[in-house]
Formats: structure tokens, sequence, C-alpha cells
């Protein structure tokens, strides 16, 4: 049970794709570590809104043991590309359980404890909501990895949301002036078909082109005839595409819910007539809220350099994805791998303090390509290593060499890989 108020080495706040990677390799790397998580689970997108397949690459460290740990518990099923929430909760409790991490949730953090010296604010805890009051919980380290910037935003980071202007960061595909904008949201389901029910032909569903995916295939639009002759028992689909006025606000995505069940009404009743069931995620899938601006801010032009920045501290192979964005040719072009920079973690004028996963410092078209878990899973299990380096060496994030991680994180226990010379697939 949790004290009034306690302390750790390492808090991370958020157990998702980010946070829980972080955790696992602070863990690892000889920290006490705290996770916390406002769901009663862990895992984040993968569990909570039925995203429970890896989009882009490279998978490396963790994020590969992850992978590898749900196609053996899925073995009997067959599955390989995708995997049901129930096992990707299932391998993340037993993979933080085996690190030696404290996992507490329905623990929803409401605000940052901090302290002011020689100028700079430096974040040494959250509070947390609990029975009508706050625990406080302080760390010597801190990684936000709410996905909303939740702690860095309450301790007076710079928060930036929607469209960046053309001139912001010299994107050209972007507007002239800032808009708030963001990306749609999704509501992910799974269909089953029972044994001897009739293959139903996804093609027919409206919804379909936003994404069926079948095992052993692929996208059921690759190759329809081939789908329906797999006849497999399980399917993963992005519902729909809505457009939410603000996924910053319950009551704002609470309609965008409502819209998309709409949208998706006629898909459900389809499936149903025909045998099928259906299995609709917990929560709508959002892509986009808060980013935290950071001491650097990634951008269209940092992933199409083909230049890996000094500090590099993870990979990404995934291109310019924009539900919903302007259907420009200029995004549509590959990308080369790219590298994610320490300094994009470090939230400016904030000290004590590391963002991970989609709210890390970028813009709305970088983020984009890299807020796939593999990536910032990556991200997530590099700054969890530094995280312990800071502990260790008795230092904060921003004065703490990256070199040092990037060392420490290569090795075992930790295995992440940053050189690849495969070709993205």
């Amino acid at each position: 049970m949790m004290a009034q108020h306690e302390t750790t080495e390492v808090l991370v706040v958020g157990a998702g794709a980010s946070g829980i990677p972080a955790a696992i390799a602070a863990a690892r790397a000889g920290a006490r570590v705290i996770l916390l998580d406002e769901d009663p689970y862990p895992g984040g997108a993968a569990v909570d809104m039925g995203v429970s397949a890896y989009c882009g690459l490279p998978r490396t460290g963790i994020v590969k043991e992850v992978e590898d740990a749900l196609k053996a518990l899925e073995r009997s099923s067959g599955h390989t590309r995708w995997f049901m929430p129930s096992s990707w909760m299932t391998v993340y409790r037993e993979l933080l359980a085996r690190a030696g991490v404290r996992l507490v949730l329905n623990a929803k953090a409401v605000g940052a404890i901090t302290r002011e010296r020689g100028g700079t604010t430096r974040v040494t805890g959250v509070t947390v909501e609990r029975g009508g009051g706050t625990v406080e919980i302080e760390a010597s380290v801190v990684i936000d990895a709410t996905g909303n910037g939740v702690v860095a935003l309450a301790a007076g980071g710079q928060g930036m949301y929607g469209e960046d202007s053309r001139s912001d960061f010299g994107e050209t595909p972007a507007p002239d002036q800032r808009t708030d904008r963001v990306q749609q949201v999704t509501w992910m389901y799974v269909s089953q078909r029972p044994p001897g029910v009739k293959t139903f032909d996804m093609a027919r569903l409206e919804n379909y082109r936003r994404g069926v995916l079948v095992e052993g295939l692929g996208w059921w639009h690759s190759d329809p005839d081939k789908a329906v002759a797999l006849a497999t028992s399980r399917y993963l689909h992005w519902g729909c595409a809505v457009s939410c006025a603000d996924p910053r606000d319950p009551m704002a995505l609470g309609e965008a819910g409502r819209d998309a069940l709409e949208a998706m009404a006629r898909d459900h009743a389809l499936l149903r007539e025909n045998g099928y069931t259906i299995q609709l995620a917990p929560k709508i899938g959002v892509r986009e809220t808060w980013r935290v601006a950071g001491d650097h801010v990634i951008s269209l032009g940092d992933l199409r350099s083909g230049i890996y920045p000094e500090d590099k501290i993870a990979e990404g192979w995934y291109g310019i994805d924009i539900w919903g964005g302007a259907d420009k040719p200029e995004l549509s072009k590959p990308l080369p791998a790219y590298g994610i920079p320490y300094r994009a973690t470090l939230p400016r004028n904030l000290d004590g303090l590391f963002v991970v996963g989609r709210a890390m410092s970028g813009t709305h078209i970088a983020m984009s390509a890299y807020r796939v878990m593999p990536i910032v899973g990556a991200v997530g299990q590099s700054i969890g290593v530094a995280a312990a380096l800071c502990v260790q060496l008795g230092t904060q994030p921003r004065q703490l060499d990256p070199g040092l991680v990037q060392k420490a994180v290569t090795r075992a226990p930790q295995d992440l890989r940053l050189e690849w010379t495969e070709k993205p697939a």
C-alpha cells in the first residue's frame, strides 16, 4: 500500500510503449524504480486502445524482447503479426516484475513537485490523486511517459499543440499559419470468426481500407482473394477515423467516440450478421495531443537529412503518417532511417525530468513518423538508462554526457542496437 509520501530513485509516469521500457531499463541499470499509470493495467495503447500490432522499425532491445515473448505466448494460435491485448498485458507484467520495478496502478498524476534553484526549475516528483486527497512521490529523476506531457506541463514546460507554421521550423508542407488541427482518432476492434462460420469478405466493409490486419498476409486490401482463402479466426481492424475537436478534452473525446460508433455501425452489423463476434477496444485511440518543446525540436528536415545526430539514442524507420492531414505529395516521399536525439527528451527550462513517447519534442509533421511503438520504445529504454546514470553519477539530465548513454544501452543487459545495416522493410 502506498504511503502519503514516498521516495524512489527513478519515477516513470505512464506505463505504455515508452514508459515500460524506460522503467525496465532503469531497473536493469541498478536504479530503484516506481512506474505509475492511471489505468488499472499496464500496456498503454496496446491494451486500452487496442493498437496491438507493432508498426515501424527497428525492433530491438526491450521492444524485441516483448515481441518475442508475445510470439511465444500466442504460439498455439499461430499469430506472429499482432496479438491480443491480454497477451500484451501479461508479457509487460512479467518483464516488469522480473526487473524489480514497482508498478503502481490506478494512480493518476495531477501535479508536479518542483524546486527553484539558480533560476532553473527542477522537477523532483509528482502528486497523485488518492481518496479525495493526494500522495507525493519524490525521485532523483522523473520520466514523463504519459503521452500528453502531463508532468512537464504541470511543471511549467512549454506545450506545443496542433500544426506548426511553415516559418516555425522551415517545413515547406506546413501551413502558412499555426492551426489547432491534430491527427484523427481511431477506434480499434477485433473481429473473430467462430468455427464453422464462412469467411466474410472484409472488402464489403465501409472502413476496411483503414486497415484490416490478417495473419499470414498483412493488410486485407493487399490481396483480398488470399485473405479470404486464409480463413483465419481473428482480425485486427482500424475501425474508422474521425476528427476530434480537441483530444485533450474528455468531453470532446466522448463526442468523437459517438461519431466513431456511428461510422462503424454498418460494418459491425454486417460482421454480426455473418456470424462474427466483435471486441471493441476499451478506449478510442488518440494519436496526438500536447508535445513538449525541448532543447531540440525534431523536424521534417531532421528526418529527411540522412544524417544521424551525434547524441542519437534511438533509430527510426517509419514514414510520415498524418491521419486526417492534407494529402500532400511531398509528405508521401519515403524517409531514410533517422536518429532521435537525446536533446529532444530534455524539456526547455526544466531539470530533473525527461519526456519520452509521442509528447517528446518534435513538430506536428515529424511526430507523425516517430510516434510508433518500436521507436518510442527504444527512446524510452535509452532514457531509462540515462536516468539510472544520473542517479549513479549524482548529476542532472542536461549535464549527462549522451555518449555514456550510447555506450551503456548497447551492452548487456540492455542490448539495444543503435546502428543497423538492414534496409527498412
